[in-house]
């Protein structure tokens, strides 16, 4: 996070995705041309396949799929390296995807009007930790999605289930395998969160993470799956009425195109609203001065005195042998001399314990002692 989120008064207390309408549509501009990149090696092989034909690759969406099937198998040769490319280039785009999106977490908690040099602080600053929460999310969203298949087929192969019975089987371990996938992309979401909003590492941020999700688990998971589940919706409609524009024209390829973006932005709206919410439920379990609390709110230091230095007591005990003792006299009193003043410095005081003994006091002469109990004597 910005050394700007650390001063008095520019920390957003309430992040909403429609204050930073600009920063989506910064991260909807990286998509869009990281889908291009993706797309480019794939359109340029299936475009050669079927550019003699007068409708050009608009037969390749005919009904049946025969002509794109056949494109397929005439393309085989150019698409094993395209692959390969792509693979290595979504790579890339992955984590250079981290940029934008924590400039877009850093935007989010942020108050009043964002600059670009602030933009690319919140985008640099967490790149490390980002990746290797990516790594690790990876490693285990691989490793319990695996297992869970693995397990699937395992059972699945039983000879005591029918061939119906283990198609169910399989279908339900990798429903399975999704959920568990998708809840733990959840937990990286707030991971990621709780590293921009606190300027945590990984271990850091990943305590957080699940000390905001032990704190509300529910509505985490309700705030996520809501828009999930809107997020499914838009993009399955915007999918069927693409279908029903068509692509024998070019005017209506750009219409189709243009309802599909249309969803894939409201998507990411939508993504960018979920990410407020967990920005939120992190603030709820990040210390005060994470969030560039002002000096008067955080916590004060221990008032408890350091110095080693002996407290002087402000008197002297009066002696138990003396009941119509006068109250002790003051500390300024005690250092005096039996020569400066003689009556104040009875003679007869005997001390309980060498730690009541007054500090820095005088010695009497034993001279002075004797004349002073001869004239209590008289």
């Amino acid at each position: 996070m910005s050394t700007m989120n650390h001063a008095q008064g520019t920390i957003e207390e309430r992040p909403l995705a429609r204050r930073r309408p600009g920063v989506v549509l910064l991260v909807y501009a990286f998509r869009l041309v990281a889908a291009f990149l993706l797309a480019w090696p794939f359109a340029l092989t299936l475009g050669g396949a079927v550019s003699g034909y007068p409708r050009g690759d608009a037969v390749l969406f005919d009904q049946g799929g025969l002509l794109l099937l056949e494109a397929l198998r005439r393309s085989s040769g150019g698409l094993r390296p395209a692959t390969a490319s792509t693979l290595l280039l979504l790579v890339l785009v992955s984590f250079l995807g981290l940029l934008p999106l924590a400039a877009l977490l850093g935007a989010l908690g942020a108050k009043g009007r964002v600059a670009a040099r602030d933009l690319g602080a919140w985008a640099l600053r967490p790149l490390g930790t980002f990746s290797l929460l990516l790594g690790a999310a990876a490693l285990v969203e691989a490793l319990l999605g695996g297992v869970l298949i693995a397990i699937g087929n395992a059972v699945a192969r039983r000879e005591t289930i029918d061939l119906r019975a283990a198609d169910q089987v399989r279908i339900g371990f990798v429903a399975a395998a999704i959920v568990l996938v998708l809840l733990v992309s959840v937990f990286h979401d707030i991971a990621r969160a709780a590293a921009v909003r606190g300027e945590l590492g990984m271990r850091a941020s990943i305590k957080r993470a699940f000390e905001a999700v032990r704190s509300a688990p529910l509505a985490l998971l309700a705030g996520w799956s809501w828009r999930a589940a809107l997020g499914a919706v838009l993009l399955g409609a915007a999918v069927v009425l693409g279908s029903r524009i068509g692509v024998e024209r070019k005017a209506q390829v750009f219409a189709a195109f243009l309802v599909h973006q249309a969803s894939v932005l409201a998507v990411l709206f939508l993504r960018a609203s979920w990410l407020a919410s967990a920005i939120r439920h992190v603030d709820r379990v990040l210390p005060r001065q994470r969030l560039g609390a002002p000096l008067g709110q955080a916590e004060l230091p221990s008032q408890t005195p350091t110095t080693n230095e002996p407290v002087v007591p402000a008197s002297l005990p009066a002696s138990p042998a003396d009941d119509d003792a006068e109250p002790p006299a003051p500390i300024d009193a005690l250092v005096e001399t039996p020569a400066e003043n003689p009556a104040k410095h009875p003679a007869k005081h005997p001390a309980k314990h060498p730690s009541t003994e007054a500090p820095n006091l005088l010695p009497v002469p034993a001279d002075e002692k004797v004349v002073a109990e001869e004239r209590l004597d008289a």
